[in-house]
């Protein structure tokens, strides 16, 4: 009986490993070579004056992040951060619960990446274009 008890706890210590070790958020960083300030829409949310390296939150889950970083007289540089499967996951074993809960949360994903370079092409002149 208490090694059935204690195979129980374990399972249950298990659950959600992903949300309770990663969490439901997950911080990127983005560089450049860009000395002036930028503004940048991350998910809707504008930061503005943003100089790099710029380090940032993005939720997890299963829908992709996408970012524009702007500057007057650069054209603006968009960035889809994809997700991918969060290993982490996998010690939930064969615990629903635990799968239930990092998919609720997004923590059964993470970002691609963590690190981005960001290139600012200069825009042209209107009589060069």
């Amino acid at each position: 009986m208490k090694k059935f008890l204690f195979i129980a706890l374990l399972m249950l210590g298990c659950t959600s490993c992903a949300t309770l070790f990663c969490g439901s958020k997950d911080r990127i960083t983005f560089d450049s070579d860009h000395k002036a300030p930028v503004t940048a829409i991350i998910d809707g949310q504008r930061y503005r004056d943003v100089h790099f390296p710029f380090k940032v939150k993005v939720k997890r889950g299963f829908k992709e992040s996408e970012i524009c970083f702007m500057s007057e007289g650069y054209r603006n540089e968009d960035i889809v951060v994809d997700k991918v499967f969060n290993w982490v996951a996998i010690l939930n074993l064969v615990e629903p619960i635990g799968w239930a809960i990092d998919l609720a949360t997004g923590a059964i994903t993470k970002p691609e990446s963590t690190n981005y370079w960001i290139d600012f092409t200069p825009l042209l002149p209107e009589s060069l274009e």
